[in-house]
């Protein structure tokens, strides 16, 4: 697909960045990056945060706008046909990536914990009687002859769905319905609600707006340790082509530093956070943004951009399970550990 990269760009004025510094920047020489991802998931604040807060231009890298995508294959897709620079998805789309023999490297982790949930409906909780406490396993039981949304395809959504479905020896084709309903939380918090999904596998803050206008709770979430084996699993990340490194390694370099000092800021300055999460998220109920932030902060931001070897490895675990991928890849292979580290020791 080819992306004009002018739909990428944006002025450093457009994001919020004083003039001043905005010149400063220019003078000092700025390299343009064309970045997406998909939908618009929590995952992806981070991007806000440096944009916002001038973090990547402190670092001679403008990202312009986000160009957001309705399923993470598409990203993928961009990003290997050199119409993004960088992709901010789940390591879901990665290991596709790899699995189709491209040369994927990831930059860094935006979500140390697998941020995806199954939502159910309150007519469903109502029908099945079934609640946040009840056991896993009659919770994976109760998915049985539903029908259950998920992003689409190949998605890091439905490999939670998959997971769930060999736990419980369920069929996939036979046995539930999945139905692919995109990446637009309005209109899957509107699915949920109409009855057209029993339950949809989402990413926050899906899963808290629907508890807040009451069309349902989050069902399960590995994220709150209801599947142990999942716990400090590595879910969402930024990621590159080797080639793209090879190009521009300077500003990738660049584009890391920023990205680890704004998730720094996420954690350790809450009052701040909160409201450029109001920035990133204006329509969102108050309720909702603080439990978002609460669970994202708690679980899943690090200032360490370099991804830890046991959530890869049980990032891998997962979707071998899934029947998603059959081979172990390299941590090395996968992790662009050099450019991570240059990085890291130049902040």
């Amino acid at each position: 697909m080819s992306i004009p990269r002018r739909r990428f760009l944006q002025s450093a004025a457009a994001l919020g960045v004083a003039p001043a510094f905005a010149q400063a920047a220019a003078a000092a020489g700025v390299t343009d990056l064309a970045v997406g991802s998909i939908g618009h998931s929590i995952a992806h604040f981070p991007l806000y945060v440096g944009a916002q807060q001038g973090f990547f231009q402190q670092n001679g890298v403008d990202i312009g706008k986000v160009t957001e995508f309705s399923t993470g294959a598409l990203v993928g897709t961009a990003v290997t046909a050199g119409s993004l620079d960088i992709g901010s998805s789940v390591i879901t789309d990665v290991f596709s990536l790899a699995k189709a023999g491209r040369s994927v490297k990831i930059l860094s982790v935006s979500a140390n914990s697998y941020y995806i949930d199954i939502v159910a409906s309150k007519a469903f909780l109502q029908a099945t009687k079934l609640t946040e406490k009840s056991s896993i396993a009659d919770k994976i039981r109760a998915m049985r002859g539903k029908n259950i949304g998920v992003t689409g395809p190949g998605s890091g959504t439905e490999a939670l769905v998959l997971y769930l479905l060999k736990l419980g020896s369920i069929d996939k084709t036979r046995d539930v319905q999945l139905v692919n309903v995109g990446a637009n939380i309005p209109a899957v918090l509107a699915t949920l609600r109409s009855g057209r999904v029993d339950l949809v596998s989402f990413a926050w803050p899906l899963g808290q707006q629907a508890q807040v206008e009451d069309i349902g709770e989050t069902f399960i979430s590995p994220a709150r340790g209801d599947l142990p084996e999942m716990t400090h699993e590595i879910q969402g990340v930024v990621y590159t082509t080797q080639d793209e490194i090879d190009k521009k390694r300077a500003a990738i370099v660049g584009f890391i530093r920023g990205y680890a000092k704004a998730c720094t800021m996420i954690l350790k300055d809450p009052v701040h956070t909160r409201e450029l999460l109001k920035g990133f998220y204006p329509n969102l109920d108050p309720k909702a943004l603080d439990l978002t932030l609460d669970v994202y902060r708690s679980t899943s931001v690090s200032s360490n951009p370099m991804p830890s070897e046991v959530g890869f490895l049980r990032a891998i675990k997962f979707h071998q399970a899934a029947g998603l991928i059959s081979e172990p890849y390299s941590y090395n292979d996968i992790i662009a550990t050099k450019v991570i580290a240059d990085a890291v020791g130049k902040r």
